[in-house]
């Protein structure tokens, strides 16, 4: 669940945990646009929504690779593990 936290200059700030990060990751890749940790569209300073570059879709997508690669490297481990709690 995310958390949100007051910065030092009284801003707040909203931390995701890495399901929510690559939950996140996936909309932006999927849309091609900026989002903010809450969800909603960044936008620009004319108000427009920010596109991402090709670097940001790359890191996306490579942060969203490593974590099925840590999840398929898991599972080769330990074949036998059961999840304890509910899938979504």
């Amino acid at each position: 669940m995310a958390v949100v936290v007051t910065g030092k200059n009284g801003q707040d700030i909203v931390l995701l945990n890495p399901s929510e990060k690559s939950l996140k990751y996936t909309m932006e890749l999927r849309h091609k646009k900026a989002l903010t940790n809450l969800g909603k569209r960044k936008l620009d300073e004319n108000g427009k929504q920010i596109k991402l570059t090709k670097e940001q879709l790359a890191y996306r997508a490579g942060y969203l690779g490593r974590q099925k690669d840590t999840n398929k490297a898991f599972k080769a481990k330990h074949p036998k593990y059961k999840r304890k709690t509910k899938n979504r």
